[in-house]
């Protein structure tokens, strides 16, 4: 990670995309970076730049990043509380 300038806090704190020409995206940014390679989710990130979604989006993805831990599938380790100060 400290290769593409990025601490772990950073990795701990949201999801990363690095393009192939070494372009960093965050966020629901990189949710979005991500799901263009895969066919059938294509047409859904072609909703993130229009006005508004992007906005919507990015609250989606902090809340569910927030709340990871009381999500199905989570475990103690999805918990931020002692591992990332702010």
């Amino acid at each position: 990670m400290a290769a593409l300038g990025l601490t772990a806090v950073d990795g701990m704190t949201q999801v990363w995309f690095v393009s192939a020409d070494g372009r960093l995206s965050g966020g629901a940014a990189a949710v979005n970076e991500a799901l263009r390679h895969v066919w059938w989710a294509r047409p859904f990130t072609w909703l993130y730049p229009l006005p508004g979604i992007k906005q919507l989006e990015e609250r989606i993805y902090r809340w569910v990043a927030a709340n990871r831990y009381r999500l199905p599938g989570s475990s103690a380790q999805c918990r931020l509380d002692d591992k990332v100060t702010r």
